[in-house]
């Protein structure tokens, strides 16, 4: 009698503790628990990237500070394409788990390991192929050359661990389950400075054990991630029969990864061409931006935790028919990074001098004085950069991948105007205002997008 009740009970009563229904309760209240855990893993991934940035600057000098902040923008145009494939191919399970429908969920899973593997072969043969190019592209100064290739030729060998683990972070937030990545963010973080300070101190591997450490730290973590999924996540196994899909479906798939993808890409191959400036200003340049740029990203922070929370928010959202609760949770979402852009800007101007001397390890006033002068011209304008990131991630999870992507277009282009032609005449300031100013433009660009589709922001019974 007890078996047959439990058959006949509906799917979302046998779904794991561990994930989260995003359809039901307070938008506000589930975004803040399912974007607190991604919040505290993008500051421990910003704290371990420090961590590299302080150790490299003091065990081994401003040079190899130089080395891998010549690399800083390809690394993070890596690590983002690889994010934004995953993610996207994950918005097909969220909103199956949002629909409720368990076949297609797995049929999902399925494909998006498939694709991911593609993906992965694909990008470690073409960047380990044409990284010296890139690195010359880069205008990467002769005295930094051969320390940036020996770093980045690790880090390009390690895009499959790289891949494994975001997808494995993806699959499990597509279910609403934000806690056990940071688990494994946590672990990562701490193997990563232990092995930073092994590396590059007493081991003597320079530059490139840096990398080693970044990659090993990301290897064990998938290892322990793909043993987390494999026995406690049914919802997320898959067999033979779910590859039985069709060509519409993988197309689909892969055209909203590729879109995710592309826009990450997009906004990174931006970041490239004016980190090729940069680096044309030389070294002393290149180590502010190091530590300017680690400490706004440490600031920028919600953006990440915050638009992945919103497109996970809006998929399941949208798959459940629930359209006008999508909205209901961007509010809340730009509520939530406003709290911190306070908080942001008083550290900036009271506190932030002296984070830069210790993240970079520097004594040259000219790298601290052009570091903080970034950070007082980034931080005042993160509100339109906040409500651009947590929109266009809304809107992907509502299947409007154009619009978005157009967006992501328009910041690379102002940057690539910035690079080429304002950097060379008026310095490391016009690198400082370029993204505040491609921002305010994107902004206004999302919110006309918004505006077009606002009856998708409805239910559609209501319609």
């Amino acid at each position: 009698m007890n078996a047959a009740l439990d058959i006949d009970k509906p799917e979302k009563t046998k779904r794991s503790k561990r994930t989260t229904d995003m359809t039901t309760g307070s938008p506000a209240k589930l975004l803040f628990y399912f974007a607190m855990p991604l919040f505290i893993g993008n500051i421990l991934q910003q704290f371990y990237n420090l961590a590299d940035t302080s150790l490299a600057g003091h065990l081994l000098g401003d040079t190899a500070l130089a080395q891998i902040g010549a690399t800083a923008a390809l690394y993070s145009l890596i690590t983002n394409v690889a994010f934004g494939l995953n993610n996207g191919f994950a918005l097909f399970v969220s909103r199956n788990f949002g629909a409720d429908n368990k076949i297609e969920m797995k049929r999902s899973v399925c494909w998006a390991v498939l694709l991911s593997v593609i993906s992965t072969i694909l990008l470690t043969t073409s960047f380990l192929v044409f990284r010296r190019p890139l690195l010359t592209l880069l205008q990467v100064p002769a005295d930094t050359m051969d320390g940036a290739l020996s770093y980045l030729t690790v880090i390009l060998a390690g895009i499959p661990l790289t891949m494994a683990y975001n997808l494995e972070s993806s699959l499990l937030r597509s279910i609403g389950n934000s806690v056990t990545p940071l688990i494994f963010l946590v672990f990562s973080s701490v193997l990563n400075v232990i092995l930073d300070y092994l590396f590059m101190g007493p081991f003597s591997m320079g530059v490139r054990g840096a990398a080693i450490a970044t990659v090993t730290s990301q290897g064990i973590s998938a290892i322990l991630g793909l043993f987390c999924i494999l026995r406690g996540y049914p919802e997320l196994r898959f067999g033979k029969q779910d590859m039985k899909v069709s060509i519409h479906f993988v197309f689909e798939m892969f055209w909203t990864g590729l879109s995710m993808a592309l826009m990450s890409a997009i906004y990174n191959i931006g970041s490239v061409i004016l980190q090729g400036s940069i680096n044309a200003l030389g070294n002393v340049y290149i180590a502010a931006q190091v530590g300017g740029r680690r400490l706004a990203e440490f600031f920028y922070t919600p953006g990440i935790a915050l638009g992945t929370s919103a497109a996970t928010f809006a998929s399941q959202n949208y798959g459940a028919h629930k359209n006008s609760r999508i909205k209901k949770g961007i509010f809340a979402a730009i509520t939530m990074y406003g709290v911190w852009w306070v908080l942001a800007m008083i550290c900036t101007f009271t506190i932030a001098r002296s984070i830069l001397v210790l993240i970079t390890g520097s004594s040259d006033n000219t790298v601290i004085s052009n570091g903080l002068m970034y950070l007082k011209i980034s931080i005042p304008m993160i509100p339109p950069m906040a409500v651009l990131v947590i929109v266009r991630n809304a809107l992907q999870g509502m299947c409007h991948s154009v619009a978005p992507l157009l967006c992501s277009a328009l910041e690379m282009i102002g940057k690539i105007i910035f690079a080429v032609f304002l950097v060379p005449v008026y310095g490391y300031v016009a690198v400082c205002v370029c993204e505040p100013v491609t921002w305010v433009v994107c902004f206004l660009f999302i919110m006309g997008a918004t505006l077009i589709f606002r009856a998708d922001f409805r239910d559609p019974d209501k319609l």
